[in-house]
């Protein structure tokens, strides 16, 4: 979850894929007019907070006005930051691709060590990628764009390299909501960490505890906002905090804010 969840307005729009790619696809998200650079959209010259949602987005920017394409993968990040708009004066909309961090690796070959808290231009994610966008100029329908894309993807998955050490440790991950030590996810593959981290490393962008870490602070976060009454003291034991000290300090660091400022930014759009 980005920090305003419930944006949905006539500028900034969130498509869920079809069904055969809902395992690897979040959402695809379009952004018209000026935009910022990055994956939760923004109001005009206003900052937006960019928060780590375990996921990594290749964004491309149309400037309608000059006829360009241009584009960039945003990888996975473990910190919170504000994005400033870029303001041209150019009409430029946008068209992202929104990937779970465990399966941005199984459509780029990247070494992923490489694009944590980063951005990768499209030039870099190779020639079928870059050619992939050229048709958007002709293709005016977010329908078409999609059906283009979701082709494309599709084609990928029946040709994609499977991992299975990788995907085992991320249902662990998951199915704990991150309340797990590296030494029982490593267990639970039958993988030495050594091995595991490395694996994590290339093909994650990011250590395996940073993103059990990453994990359990997306399930408070999801719970703290949908919740009408958030009991913070059942959430420390419910995702195995020390206490609650400990939970706001974690809080804090992945999202930059304290929990009712979060809220507010959240419910601002709702």
């Amino acid at each position: 979850m980005t920090s305003r969840p419930f944006l949905a307005d006539g500028r900034y729009r969130e498509y869920r894929p079809c069904e055969l790619l809902r395992p690897y696809i979040l959402c695809y998200w379009t952004m018209e007019d000026e935009v910022a650079p990055d994956r939760s959209g923004s109001e005009a010259n206003a900052p937006v907070l960019v928060i780590p949602d375990t996921c990594a987005d290749i964004i491309i920017r149309i400037n309608h006005t000059r006829q360009e394409i241009s584009g960039y993968l945003c990888g996975i990040q473990d910190q919170p930051f504000l994005s400033v708009p870029r303001i041209s004066g150019d009409e430029v909309s946008c068209f992202a691709v929104r990937f779970y961090f465990w399966s941005a690796g199984l459509f780029l070959n990247l070494n992923y060590r490489d694009t944590s808290n980063a951005t990768i231009g499209l030039e870099e994610l190779g020639r079928d990628w870059r050619m992939l966008f050229e048709p958007f100029f002709c293709l005016n329908r977010i329908e078409d764009r999609i059906a283009l894309v979701e082709e494309f993807l599709l084609r990928k998955l029946v040709s994609m390299e499977w991992k299975p050490d990788l995907y085992n440790s991320v249902h662990r991950i998951l199915a704990s909501s991150g309340r797990i030590s590296v030494k029982e996810i490593c267990e639970y593959s039958c993988v030495s960490q050594r091995q595991m981290e490395r694996l994590f490393l290339k093909e994650v962008g990011l250590p395996i505890k940073r993103i059990a870490g990453m994990v359990r602070y997306q399930n408070v976060w999801r719970e703290m906002v949908s919740s009408k009454e958030f009991n913070i003291q059942d959430a420390v034991y419910r995702y195995g905090y020390t206490d609650q000290a400990h939970l706001l300090k974690e809080f804090r660091r992945f999202h930059g804010t304290a929990p009712e400022e979060a809220r507010r930014i959240a419910w601002q759009n709702r």
